[in-house]
């Protein structure tokens, strides 16, 4: 790697991340070519970094996590000060055996826990329980609390496991930007992490679920690829706080996945039909306007729009919700990296994965449409 790559990256643009040292990053980009011993080892030398307090950008089925060593007070400070991520903010405990969860959590875990792990573990699914002493303010962002999940990606798991402890890390992006779930899309951490190791595009594509078991009943702090409706069918009584004014659990109090495009959201209404007709009322307002617009539509709406000449990208299609999830946050980058100042986006029904969408499309949308 030259010194120009290095430090393409962009830094943070809050003040207290202004003097960031730029490092050398290394990439290492596995494929299903490799097998496990060619992944354990490559993947070594991260693994190495992390213990002496380095961080890693690494894939899991969600999307790429920034991680530290979870007992290395001085990288998890970095993983802030990287992102320029609020204080406060908490971050996700990822672990690679349900047996860590011992030295985390304090006192023994609710029967529901493992009820609950048994079903969705390893998976995109974070349980938040009392941590222990183990746990740093830092790590929790100064709660009581701990968030633990177990990934079911094999390099995540790797990694964790050759690191010898569990890897603190949220999302590989800069704090309220749409998270990374492509290669191209880590290149803003090259030159501020020492570590990438590259997986290319990320199955799923949203970040996981998150279940508070702090009381009775379970409180669901963050929607994901484990639906309400599967939740329910172990927890019938679960309550919702996706609005808390605390960042109870990250992605809940500040401002998430935004592009620096403006955002605006046409929720569902009726039917497609409806929804394409109020899609198109907004696209020629800001079109009278003077205004750059791309539209991100769906395999279903797309030739609607092209026909009219409207600039429309598909992020998938309604027939596959997860295609959706796979390409939605970098649909949201694309507005940007094609030069659109304002995105037009389709709403969905807020049912099964498409209330984790609604999620996510509604905090880009957030105080800027």
């Amino acid at each position: 790697m030259d010194q120009n790559e290095k430090s393409r990256g962009l830094l943070p643009e809050s003040k207290e991340n202004a003097d960031i040292s730029v490092v050398s990053t290394k990439r290492v980009v596995l494929t299903d070519k490799h097998s496990l011993f060619q992944m354990q080892e490559m993947i070594k030398p991260a693994a190495e970094a992390l213990k002496k307090g380095e961080l890693a950008v690494f894939p899991t089925e969600t999307v790429y996590g920034l991680g530290a060593g979870i007992y290395s007070e001085e990288g998890i400070k970095r993983i802030f000060q990287v992102k320029g991520r609020p204080s406060d903010n908490p971050l996700i405990v990822h672990i690679a055996d349900i047996n860590e969860t011992a030295d985390l959590i304090h006192d023994s875990a609710p029967d529901l826990f493992y009820k609950l792990a048994e079903r969705f573990w390893p998976g995109p699914v974070t349980f938040v329980l009392p941590k222990s002493q183990k746990i740093s303010d830092t790590v929790s962002g100064g709660k009581p609390s701990v968030a633990i999940r177990f990934p079911s990606h094999p390099i995540a798991q790797i990694l964790i496991n050759l690191a010898g402890q569990p890897i603190a890390a949220p999302s590989a992006n800069i704090s309220g930007k749409p998270s990374s779930t492509r290669s191209e899309h880590l290149q803003e951490l090259v030159g501020k992490v020492e570590w990438i190791i590259d997986n290319g595009p990320i199955t799923i594509g949203l970040e996981s679920t998150i279940i508070s078991l702090l009381q009775t009943p379970p409180v669901l702090l963050r929607p994901g690829p484990i639906t309400v409706e599967k939740l329910k069918e172990i927890i019938p009584n679960l309550e919702f706080n996706l609005k808390s004014s605390k960042a109870l659990a990250p992605g809940m109090k500040y401002r998430h996945y935004a592009p620096e495009a403006l955002i605006k959201l046409v929720p569902w209404t009726e039917n497609l039909s409806k929804l394409v007709k109020d899609v198109e009322e907004y696209y020629i307002c800001l079109r009278e306007e003077k205004k750059e617009i791309l539209i991100l539509a769906t395999a279903e709406t797309i030739n609607y729009y092209s026909a009219r000449g409207y600039s429309a990208i598909s992020m998938g299609s309604r027939s596959n919700l997860y295609s959706i999830a796979q390409n939605l946050f970098h649909s949201l980058r694309t507005i940007d990296a094609l030069g659109y100042r304002w995105g037009i986006i389709e709403g969905f029904e807020e049912a099964g994965l498409g209330f984790a969408l609604m999620n996510r499309i509604e905090k880009a949308a957030s105080g800027r449409s």
